[in-house]
């Protein structure tokens, strides 16, 4: 019995020192935006990530225009910590974008870009497990974002239309994704806000000349026919939004009573309770809806 017991203690010694030499999972979180020209975008992005409260380590990373925090140096100051699994919080407002499909691509997720894969760099070099969150879409803290600037510009809303506007993407399929989820913005806002209509519509700036001129005519047809039925409230969706206002100030010129919102995401306290969140469900991140890649881009029987 005495040398039964002696080598079940010795067994059980044993697995437990073979179990210690096995690397245990550390999380780490990056979080990700694009980044901008101007320093102080990119210093207001950091202190409003400064404020998020996590139990992992948070460094930030942005995709453009900052040297010294891209996302392979963020995943590297993690790992000095001691991590071994990094999440990549995405802080956009669609998950249907080259900059997220970029995310991907560059944390091993997918295996290219197709034409861009060049210029996107190479994917971070690591032996780190990378998990990347889908970017706010419609969220229902986004949703509240949304309806909180509609609010504070709306007067009678029942008098009033509506009309949410992205910075949209370069492929079509993306951006019919795209306004499906400002659609789904829209909808849940008119269930407690009546407004008369809400119109949804992304200016797709980075696209063909032909493709953005359309959707500019699109948005400026749009808010002349909202605006003979009375005031016109236009969000514009995005985590920062200055050169979107300049667009719409400029599309939207001589159009009478409407009013356009003068902050992005960012200076909501929603955009850090987002990222809370979206941390608090680790490494497990939902999936991104998938687009239906056998869509045609024209339906002869409708014309749409």
């Amino acid at each position: 019995r005495l040398f039964f017991c002696t080598l079940c203690v010795v067994g059980l010694f044993f697995i437990s020192s073979c179990a210690d030499t096995v690397e245990k999972p550390v999380m780490g979180v990056v979080v990700v935006t694009h980044g901008a020209p101007i320093p102080q975008w990119n210093e207001t992005v950091m202190r409003v990530i400064s404020t998020v409260k996590s139990l992992y380590p948070v460094e930030p990373a942005f995709m453009d225009f900052d040297e010294e925090r891209t996302l392979a140096k963020a995943a590297g100051r993690l790992e000095d910590k001691g991590v071994n699994e990094i999440l990549f919080v995405h802080v956009s407002p669609s998950s249907y974008s080259s900059h997220h499909e970029e995310v991907r691509y560059l944390t091993g997720l997918r295996k290219d870009l197709g034409v861009y894969t060049e210029d996107a760099g190479p994917p971070i070099e690591s032996n780190s497990r990378f998990a990347v969150s889908p970017c706010m879409d419609d969220h229902p803290l986004a949703v509240e974002i949304v309806k909180d600037y509609a609010r504070e510009l709306s007067q009678n809303p029942a008098q009033e239309s509506l009309m949410l506007v992205g910075h949209g993407p370069v492929e079509e399929l993306e951006n019919i994704m795209w306004v499906r989820k400002l659609e789904t913005i829209g909808q849940e806002i008119k269930k407690t806000v009546p407004f008369k209509e809400v119109a949804c519509m992304t200016l797709r700036s980075d696209a063909a000349d032909l493709v953005r001129d359309q959707a500019h005519e699109d948005a400026r047809k749009t808010a002349l026919r909202l605006s003979a039925q009375g005031r016109v409230i236009v969000v514009i969706c995005g985590i920062g939004i200055k050169m979107l206002q300049f667009e719409m100030q400029h599309l939207l010129k001589g159009i009478p009573s409407v009013v356009i919102n003068q902050k992005g995401f960012i200076n909501h306290p929603n955009v850090v309770k987002w990222i809370e969140a979206t941390i608090q469900q680790g490494m497990q991140q939902p999936e991104v809806t998938p687009i239906n890649r056998k869509w045609s881009i024209m339906d002869k029987e409708t014309g749409k």
